[in-house]
Order: structure tokens, then C-alpha cells, then sequence
């Protein structure tokens, strides 16, 4: 087992060096045994094998504090919405064993990820957003091994959202994501909004992509009404080989937003407004326009496509560049049934 956690930690590393550096910076090399058996011995559970191997290889990352500045860097990304920011981190045996002395030890899992969520200026400390957890005691559908972020504050795991059957299946995911020629990075950081790879198209030389991530933090699995929050990050862009009679700006947007049952039974919400998130961009040969937004939804299935109304710089022809449908993946759920 450890050699196959070893080799998808060398891709990782590849990965880092390559295209992530600051990332690659912050992380650890590998924990004691002393300190895993500490750890389990806090806990009064052994750890998943294939866990106990990956910290011998990572012990995580450095974790300063709660500022942004400290944290944008998180191995498993960050995403910005309006003035909220967030960066996920993976913890290092010390800083479990610290958070696990200050709060209760709950023995049915054990955390592994810090989300910093931010809602204000880079200056400001962080609050917490939920964390993935490794379960140690089966609780429904929910296994041991499994890692998965609950939605509820019951002591065991209850309404979950699984990102891993277990940590070599999550590592392994990871080292998928990293190299995808569809990675966005930022500034340094990778950002964990997925490029949906069939939504590109391009009308009047303005070509629009779009990629999205489920917000866990802003959803909600209740007994009557769930709420998955998603986020998109629209990019729209003009090729530098493209006529200068061909630049133009952004005046409005047209949303058709649909909750998915079944092919008898969708619910479609339309969206008229002006500009995006305030702004009025201008598309000329070279640019590009990104931003970022999210919507809510009641079903587990949906998906938005719609269109942008651009006025030409020269002409002053009016017309609509097209989005075309793109869908929101919404992780697998655990002790929980959709109506």
C-alpha cells in the first residue's frame, strides 16, 4: 500500500514543481510514527492504513495563521465569490492532535483539512469553513475510510457529502486534478473551480467557457428543503488575431437556470439583468474577462446556459454572445435521500 501512496505523492510533487511552487512550498516532509501513534492514541482508534502512509510521506502543509495571506496557498485550492475567499489546506499531524486537544475528541472521525473561509479584506482573520473528515466509525452509509464533509452537528456522521471512498482514492483524485490541462491557477494558486470542458463556444469572436465547484459551506441537507450552493467562474475571451473591428462590451446577461428531477419533471428560473457582478467589460483582440458568481439549488441535478448582450465598439451592433449549458456536479451524498 505504501508504494502506491508513494507514487501518486510523486505525481503530486511533479505536478507542484512544475506549475504550483508556492504550493509545493508549504508542504512538510513525513511525519514520526511516534506522533500517527499519538494521535491514535488521542482518538482511541487506529488510523486507516492507507492514511498512515500518506502522512509518512506528507505530514501537510505549514499553517501560520488564519490570515488569507497565510493560506491562499491551500494544496486542495481556492475559489473567490464576490468578497467571500476560500483556500483548503491539509493538516499536519501536529495541528490535528492541537485541534483535537482544545475542542472534544470525537472518536467516529478525525478532521483533515482546514477550509479558511474569508468574507472580508485579506487583513482579516479567517473563520472556519466546515473541514473534511476521515470517518473511524461507520454511521450509516458512511464507512470507515470514507472522507466526506458532514452538513449537520450530530457526533456521528449524518447527512454527508463524500469526496473520497477512502484517503488513497481522495489523494488519488487530487493528483487527476492537478494534471488536467484544464487546471485554473491564479496567482500563484490553484483554484478549485472545474473547467467543464464540453461549455466553450465562441459567437461574434467572443469565446465563453465556464467552470464551477460545489460550496458545501452554503448548503444545507434538510429534512424538507435541501440547498446545494454552486459557484461558476465565467471566462470570456477574444484571440489576439482577431480584427480590432471585432471588439465590443458587455451591456447584459440572460440566465436560464434549471433544477433537474427528470425529464418530466424540471423547474427552469430565468435571469435578466445588467452587466456582471457590476462590471461592463470590454472584449477586445488579447483580452479576457473572468468572474465569478453562484446559485443555489433545491435538486441534486441542474445546469444554467444562456446568453450575453454585447454592443460592437465600431458599429454598435447589438447582439448576444452565447453560454452554452453547463452542469453542476454535485458530490455523492451519504445519509441522506432526495425527495
Amino acid at each position: 500500500m505504501y508504494a502506491d501512496v508513494k507514487r501518486l505523492w510523486n505525481r503530486i510533487f511533479a505536478v507542484l514543481e512544475q506549475k504550483l511552487p508556492r504550493v509545493l512550498e508549504t508542504l512538510l516532509g513525513p511525519t514520526t510514527e511516534e506522533n500517527l501513534n499519538n494521535l491514535e492514541r488521542l482518538l482511541g482508534k487506529p488510523l486507516p492504513e492507507e492514511m498512515r502512509c500518506s502522512y509518512r510521506i506528507c505530514n501537510g502543509q505549514v499553517v501560520a495563521s488564519r490570515l488569507l495571506a497565510d493560506t491562499r496557498f491551500g494544496l486542495f485550492g481556492t475559489f473567490s465569490v464576490y468578497n467571500y475567499n476560500l483556500s483548503e489546506v491539509l493538516l499536519p499531524v501536529e495541528r490535528i492532535i492541537e485541534n483535537l486537544q482544545r475542542g472534544k475528541v470525537n472518536k467516529n472521525y478525525v478532521e483533515v483539512t482546514d477550509r479558511f473561509l474569508h468574507a472580508a479584506g485579506p487583513e482579516r482573520p479567517g473563520q472556519y469553513g466546515f473541514s473534511k473528515r476521515v470517518c473511524l466509525n461507520e454511521s450509516g452509509s458512511v464507512k470507515v475510510g470514507n472522507v466526506f464533509i458532514q452538513v449537520d452537528d450530530s457526533e456521528k456522521p449524518g447527512a454527508s457529502f463524500l469526496f473520497g471512498e477512502n484517503f488513497i482514492h481522495w489523494i488519488h483524485r487530487l493528483a487527476i486534478q492537478l494534471e488536467s490541462p484544464r487546471l485554473i491557477i491564479d496567482n500563484g494558486a490553484m483554484l478549485q473551480f472545474e473547467q467543464d470542458p464540453d461549455c466553450v463556444q465562441e459567437t461574434y469572436a467572443v469565446k465563453v467557457s465556464v467552470a464551477t465547484v460545489f460550496v458545501p459551506e452554503f448548503s444545507s441537507l434538510g429534512p424538507t428543503s435541501p440547498r446545494l450552493m454552486f459557484a461558476y467562474r465565467v471566462t470570456m475571451a477574444m484571440d489576439k488575431n482577431k480584427h480590432p473591428r471585432h471588439g465590443c462590451t458587455l451591456e447584459r446577461r440572460h440566465w436560464e437556470i434549471v433544477e433537474y428531477v427528470s425529464e418530466a419533471n424540471q423547474r427552469t428560473q430565468t435571469v435578466d439583468g445588467e452587466a456582471v457582478v457590476g462590471y461592463y467589460p470590454d472584449i477586445r483582440p488579447g483580452g479576457t474577462f473572468s468572474y465569478a458568481s453562484w446559485t443555489p439549488l433545491t435538486t441534486r441535478d441542474g445546469y444554467m446556459y444562456g446568453h450575453f448582450l454585447f454592443k460592437n465598439n465600431s458599429s454598435g451592433k447589438i447582439y448576444d454572445v452565447v453560454c452554452p449549458r453547463f452542469t453542476f456536479k454535485c458530490p455523492e451524498v451519504k445519509n441522506f435521500t432526495f425527495e
